[in-house]
């Protein structure tokens, strides 16, 4: 059937799974979901603008790219996976809408040339009020007393992850998806293949990664920074501070490089990763990090 465990939130597992070859209809359910969850307008088609390569190795980076893809009109929906909000989050988000936005305009054409861009960013943190149970935001341009939508060439929709549970208060094509995303369970999966079919496809493609040696390696290399990463950010948050991700790093390196390092050493090993790759990410010695 199914594969797990396995982080199906890895930002480089996402942009296999929605940008691989042949993963139009994937995306296309995915993006219908979304739109279906904030009462939007859906797709019949999508074009994928940047196709995933194996090639292209990852780096440590705080993002990997944006998955990008076109409608049948020319909307452009843009998707980012983040595991944790930083400071100026949302300036961010509305800067690369804003990017991919003027982008479209060439040089000698007019404004209404322009079309739509969509911004959906997946979020395994809290964004807002942890009270407020909605998973899912969607914010317009409106006028402040009439309500009344300026343009619908902006939407920005955050999703956050840690608000799921089955009972979500969000339609079933979006808790589908997210289910999918983060269930280690295999009746989860088999209730997910009877209510819709797309999830065939979807646990082929998966099944697919998880038995590709190149794809894997990458994938580890992506999950150890990660892991990493994230423990580093949450440290600093805990120690008060609230400098963004690059001053976040700094001040947990001078607070105790060492025992986070161990920490994250510990947690690679109970995932099984090459202890090379873990020496690698940590700066531990390989004889250090057996006698973990």
């Amino acid at each position: 059937m199914i594969k797990k465990p396995f982080n199906s939130l890895n930002d480089y597992f996402v942009r296999y799974f929605f940008t691989d070859k042949g993963g139009e209809k994937v995306l296309l359910d995915f993006i219908n979901a979304v739109m279906i969850s904030a009462n939007m307008k859906t797709f019949k088609s999508v074009e994928i603008l940047n196709p995933f390569n194996l090639k292209d190795k990852i780096d440590n980076k705080e993002s990997i790219v944006d998955l990008k893809a076109i409608t049948e009109n020319g909307t452009v929906v843009i998707i980012e996976i983040q595991t944790y909000s930083t400071k100026n989050f949302f300036e961010r988000t509305l800067y690369y809408w804003s990017k991919n936005y003027s982008s479209v305009l060439k040089k000698g054409k007019g404004y209404e040339e322009l079309k739509p861009v969509i911004s959906i960013n997946l979020v395994n943190d809290f964004l807002f009020d942890k009270t407020d149970n909605r998973m899912h935001t969607c914010y317009l341009l409106k006028e402040k007393k009439s309500n009344k939508i300026l343009t619908d060439h902006i939407q920005l929709h955050y999703v956050e992850l840690p608000k799921f549970n089955k009972n979500s208060n969000i339609k079933k094509e979006l808790r589908n998806w997210i289910l999918f995303l983060k269930s280690n369970k295999e009746e989860d999966m088999s209730q997910l293949l009877k209510e819709d079919t797309i999830f065939e496809k979807a646990i082929n493609k998966y099944n697919y990664f998880t038995d590709n040696k190149d794809l894997l390696n990458e994938y580890d290399r992506r999950e150890a920074y990660l892991i990493y990463q994230d423990s580093l950010m949450r440290g600093a948050k805990k120690d008060g501070f609230d400098e963004g991700i690059e001053e976040g790093i700094k001040r947990g390196i001078k607070e105790g490089e060492k025992n986070k390092a161990i920490s994250m050493a510990k947690s690679m090993k109970a995932k099984n990763m090459d202890i090379n790759l873990i020496s690698e990410i940590t700066g531990l010695t390989i004889k250090e990090i057996n006698k973990l």
